[in-house]
């Protein structure tokens, strides 16, 4: 008797509950509004998993908001954003997404003074099919190993070019190498008809 009293509320549901008692000023994205409503959702995840993040888009699509819940990349994190999303009520202004999806209209992306596109990143890569194994090589151009905003922006890059998903379960391992010279290097938008055609021939 005494225990159910007491039970604290699961955090997913607690998360839920709070993003549909401000739904409306969520999807309003009014700046008086937001900076509190957005720490408090921050603090709601980070009881879940503290590595979960989220993003909305300004522009709507069919009326309704997109509102994407990610891993941050880390394959370990994925069962945390199936849940927290599969939990999800449905709601008249929001498309809940699991997953930073693959954005063929976003050329680049910048975190901090450093901005990759496309055209700055090229790999090369092997494949062991008995272990299904896919190991990148990356050849970024202006990288440097020492500076940790390179790591970031490109993770960014690779989830504009095959998703969040596909990089956390398809990619085994990743190297990063300075750019020098274009021989033998492909470039980064083909590495998602790569992972699609070594998908079908397994």
């Amino acid at each position: 008797m005494f225990g159910n009293l007491f039970k604290k509320k699961d955090p997913i549901e607690k998360f839920w509950q709070y993003f549909i008692d401000h739904e409306k000023k969520l999807y309003n994205l009014r700046e008086d509004d937001i900076e509190k409503i957005y720490g408090d959702l921050y603090r709601l995840i980070n009881k879940v998993n503290n590595q979960l993040t989220f993003s909305t888009p300004v522009a709507l699509i069919n009326g309704k908001r997109e509102f994407t819940i990610k891993a941050s990349s880390i394959g370990k994190n994925f069962p945390d954003v199936i849940r927290l999303v599969d939990a999800a009520p449905t709601m008249e202004k929001f498309t809940i997404i699991a997953f930073e999806q693959r954005n063929d209209g976003e050329d680049g992306t910048t975190v901090n003074d450093i901005m990759l596109t496309r055209d700055d990143v090229f790999f090369n890569y092997t494949y062991d099919q008995e272990y299904t194994a896919f190991y990148l090589k990356l050849y970024i151009k202006g990288f440097e190993e020492e500076n940790d905003d390179y790591y970031q922006v490109t993770f960014d890059l690779l989830e504009l070019v095959i998703g969040e998903y596909v990089l956390g379960t398809e990619i085994t391992e990743i190297e990063f190498n300075k750019f020098y010279i274009a021989d033998n290097l492909l470039p980064i938008n083909d590495l998602a008809k790569i992972l699609d055609t070594i998908k079908l021939g397994k």
